[in-house]
């Protein structure tokens, strides 16, 4: 009986299988009847090799994974790199896999085979799949086959009590092979804790919340013990207890970004500096000191454009203004961003600035693609008028908006 653990079991597990196993052309009758299958387990009987010429397979390496999931599903997958070991080419090759398997899946480095490369019998004790080969398997060349299948959780696991489980894994092989390398893996559902075994595991590995129990063996043409028996502990309800936890894990960690952004953006440490007069005072200063010197590029490129001032002249003024007016908006934004958080009502002027000044720049942009347009004859002159005229209104609106927010703030400093 297995040692109680912290984590219950609701299920038990009894899981029989056969080791995958072939067979020659030749020799498919044999093959086929069940009486040739012996009861047999990884713990194998050594063979020297010597005997290895009376075998028509060399299993170079076999692989057997079995997956049991947290509801109780048993998926499983056989590997192996077989050898021809026959005198002649060979065209068919046998699995057995446990009885009532399904989604039955063979493939080799070419890709999937098809349903009618496949003929799959169930015998008393286990389903037969024979493979017809995409080309013949010469002497002594390899090829390597898998095999994927489903097993019905009603046929494979019962229950032991609240807490145990036991899997109890039956293999076989056919007669005619000779395997040097063979591994079980055993996958248990995460949050399972690993008991006994009737045969010491090669094995146990625990990553996080999942066990792996793993069985090796090599150099055998049979196996003495016909059973392993497996004993673990799951509680069945961790297949539901997992998502939740997982989703309160991420609640919570949205709730601490929250109140720590929340914590943050109402701590008084939040502005860069105390709100004082000072502040106003340096930001209009600054702001007049930037119309003056967008209104003079205006009156450079006038004169440019009526020839009183040569393109390169206006070309390196402009290049000295333009610097100038990038310093001012960067140290503009910077109090701006300060004055925002004195109050809500100064934070609204800040924006209601921003937005005047974004909408004198569309007004130019638009006034030089009407420009454009009608040089092209796209638009009428009396469309051109029209445009300009409401462009003009426009412009003077955010003007005006600007003034008034300019005159408030100036009103506070004195």
């Amino acid at each position: 009986m297995v040692t109680q653990r912290s984590l219950l079991r609701a299920s038990g597990l009894f899981l029989m299988f056969f080791l995958c196993v072939g067979a020659a052309y030749g020799k498919a009758a044999k093959a086929d009847s069940p009486l040739n299958v012996q009861a047999v387990n990884l713990s194998g009987v050594e063979d020297n090799g010597e005997s290895a010429v009376n075998y028509t397979y060399v299993i170079e390496n076999s692989e057997r994974d079995i997956k049991i999931n947290a509801w109780g599903g048993i998926s499983a997958t056989d590997k192996c790199v077989v050898i021809n070991n026959s005198n002649a080419s060979l065209r068919l090759f046998f699995f057995y896999i446990p009885l009532n398997a399904s989604s039955i899946s063979v493939q080799d480095i070419f890709g999937t085979y098809g349903s009618t490369s496949l003929t799959v019998v169930n015998y008393e004790t286990f389903t037969s799949v024979r493979i017809y080969l995409r080309n013949s398997l010469n002497v002594q060349n390899k090829m390597s086959l898998m095999i994927s299948y489903n097993l019905p959780s009603n046929a494979y696991i019962t229950q032991s009590g609240w807490q145990d489980c036991v899997l109890n894994v039956a293999l076989s092989k056919p007669s005619d092979w000779y395997v040097e390398e063979s591994k079980l893996t055993v996958s248990l559902p995460e949050g399972a804790e690993y008991g006994a075994a009737s045969k010491t595991p090669s094995l146990v590995q625990k990553t996080g919340l999942s066990v792996t129990v793993e069985y090796d063996d090599a150099n055998f043409t049979q196996i003495s013990d016909p059973i392993i028996v497996l004993q673990y502990q799951y509680f069945i309800l961790w297949a539901i207890f997992r998502p939740a936890l997982w989703t309160g894990i991420a609640i919570a960690a949205f709730g601490a970004v929250y109140f720590t952004r929340r914590r943050f953006m109402s701590s008084p440490t939040a502005a860069a500096a105390p709100f004082t007069s000072s502040l106003l005072k340096d930001f209009v200063n600054l702001y007049e000191q930037r119309r003056r010197l967008r209104s003079d590029l205006e009156a450079m490129e006038a004169q440019t454009e009526k020839g009183k001032l040569s393109r390169r002249k206006y070309r390196l003024r402009k290049s000295s203004v333009d610097d100038h007016i990038s310093r001012l908006e960067k140290e503009l934004s910077q109090l701006s961003d300060k004055i925002a958080t004195a109050s809500e009502q100064h934070s609204e002027r800040m924006k209601n600035l921003k937005k005047a000044e974004q909408e004198i720049e569309t007004m130019k942009n638009d006034v030089q693609r009407a420009e454009a347009r009608f040089l092209r004859k796209e638009i009428t002159a009396e469309a051109r008028r029209k445009m300009l005229d409401e462009y003009d209104r426009m412009k003077e609106r955010a003007e005006n908006t600007i003034e008034e927010t300019i005159l408030r703030l100036k009103e506070e400093i004195h």
